[in-house]
């Protein structure tokens, strides 16, 4: 300690620790906080350091950067709004001098999280030159752009990447890219030559496939990556593919790429336990996906822990196959099914249930079918798309959404068949989106059906679910309540009847039903909405 603090009051050693000053700090509201910690950084030397490394920890741009160096204003006045470049000497920003990179440097270590988009205002444009030079001046020195950068995020308007490779440090933890190709509204970041031997000696660095194994050596500690709109190129059996070691979470938005070389990517990562990926751009391998039982030599998932996919059957189909992870825990899935495609949700979420019962607990299912043709005209059961994961007996949370051409008829017994399968139901919501028209015969099920969740659901705690608009079975109840089980025990709290609205005579007897059913439910929601009517026995 120094004779500061040792002479310094109680209150004063307190702004001596800079972990305690950091924390204050961090607490002020982000609103307005820009401009308190640069009146921060002015109070005193002890305030400065700390209040300048939260002023410049995130960046949505390289502006504010670049305007450090004196050359900048000169190099954004040689260009105009249009991007038209004036006369300026080709000298002036070759080297960055001495003092005016160490002023650079001293805001540039202070950045941990970057997010940019290579099509700015006027106002946020990097020059080429300026942008070179910074290049050229981190290479001399041999240090990434933003040494201690821990979270990037880039959003570009070509599929050349190597733009952003000029950003990558040991400090990554997170990574996203993201690519949108054919929508162009301004001038792009110029694309420099890489420097340094890595990236030189790496042609290949500009696609997906490339951009991954530089990745992987310049910033080996990446724990989150997210890539939307790229296309992986197909791996050769002598390319070694990137290992990301420490990689935990991955995202693969609208990827062009089949699911096999995905699956050859993702199986190269040893630790990865949460995949996302957007297979609407993938085809798959039919003879692949129809065996059981994969080959060894097939790539494979062992460290799954949850997996979101959208897609065809097929593809779905493909990638569940390639699946072996006995942690796998949490499913989301949404499946396009094609109208003459009979059996494709089925088949593929069929694997769910006999490889992965005894370890998932959430699940999420989105089903689509669309069709060119008029809906049809029968209603399709509700059953057929419940009895793929029904097997999945620790299911905790559940989530079944259904867009159909044709009107779905959804019975009383679909409700007790749910609650008996998965006893442990902490959250059930159930959603039937149909196009076909209001005539529509459409079955749904009766209020008496929730009985079934009070009986055999003990830790049900939230209910959405469609429900008919008839309440005559109440009658049956009504007369036989006394030798209903008692339902004081029963924890339903959050409770949503969907596709019904009630007159205040029905509200009356169903709210009745409902309290002594489930006496912890909150109806208030449903009585706002006009689900249910007000008067009965609430008053709202």
């Amino acid at each position: 300690m120094t004779n500061t603090y040792w002479h310094a009051t109680a209150v004063q050693r307190v702004w001596l620790i800079d972990e305690l000053v950091r924390n204050i700090l961090g607490h002020l509201p982000s609103v307005g906080s820009a401009k308190t910690l640069a009146s921060c950084a002015r109070v005193s030397s002890t305030l400065s350091e700390p209040a300048l490394d939260l002023l410049w920890s995130r960046m949505t741009g390289l502006s504010p950067l670049c305007q450090l160096l004196p050359q900048c204003c000169d190099d954004s006045d040689a260009e105009r709004t249009d991007g038209a470049a004036t006369s300026l000497p080709d000298k002036q920003l070759e080297v960055i001098a001495e003092e005016d990179w160490t002023r650079f440097a001293r805001y540039a270590r202070r950045v941990r999280k970057l997010h940019y988009q290579c099509t700015e205002g006027p106002s946020e444009r990097v020059r080429q030159r300026t942008f070179a030079a910074l290049v050229r001046g981190a290479a001399r020195l041999g240090s990434p752009l933003l040494p201690r950068l821990e979270e990037l995020s880039w959003l570009q308007f070509s599929q050349d990447v190597a733009q952003y490779l000029h950003f990558l440090s040991p400090s990554l933890r997170r990574v996203t890219v993201y690519v949108q190709v054919g929508h162009r509204t301004g001038p792009t970041l110029p694309p420099p030559t890489p420097p340094g031997p890595p990236l030189q000696s790496d042609r290949g660095a500009r696609h997906a496939g490339g951009l991954l194994r530089v990745l992987d050596e310049m910033s080996p500690d990446v724990e989150e990556l997210s890539l939307e709109g790229m296309e992986l190129p197909t791996p050769t059996s002598l390319e070694p593919l990137s290992a990301f070691k420490r990689l935990r979470s991955l995202h693969l938005g609208s990827v062009a790429a089949p699911v096999s070389v995905i699956l050859s990517y993702c199986a190269a990562m040893p630790n990865l336990s949460s995949l996302s990926v957007d297979l609407t751009r993938c085809n798959t391998n039919l003879h692949l996906a129809s065996h059981k039982v994969r080959p060894q030599d097939e790539p494979t998932l062992h460290a799954l822990e949850v997996l979101r996919v959208v897609g065809t059957p097929s593809c779905i189909e493909e990638l569940l196959c390639a699946v072996d992870s006995p942690r796998l825990r949490s499913v989301s899935i949404s499946l396009s099914i094609p109208e003459h495609d009979r059996t494709g949700g089925t088949r593929g979420l069929g694997l769910l249930g006999s490889r992965f019962s005894a370890s998932l607990q959430t699940v999420r299912v989105h089903y689509k079918r669309t069709s060119a043709r008029a809906a049809a005209a029968h209603a399709r059961p509700f059953a057929q798309y419940a009895q793929p994961l029904l097997p999945l007996r620790n299911t905790r949370e559940c989530s079944l959404t259904i867009e159909d051409v044709a009107p779905i008829r959804m019975t009383d017994a679909d409700v007790q068949t749910m609650a008996e399968a998965w006893p442990a139901l902490t959250t059930l919501e159930i959603l039937l989106r149909s196009s076909a028209g209001a005539g529509a015969p459409t079955a749904l099920p009766s209020i008496t059906a929730l009985g079934a969740f009070a009986r055999v659901c003990p830790h049900l705690t939230s209910l959405r679910i469609p429900m008919s608009q008839d309440v005559s079975a109440l009658e049956a109840v009504e007369t036989t309540r006394s030798s209903a089980p008692d339902g004081r025990a029963h924890g339903l709290r959050t409770l949503w009847l969907s596709a019904a609205w009630f007159t205040r005579e029905e509200s009356r007897r169903v709210m009745r039903h409902l309290e002594q059913t489930f006496p912890d439910v909150d109806l208030v929601p449903m009585l706002s909405a006009g689900v249910l009517r007000r008067g009965g026995v609430y008053a709202v």
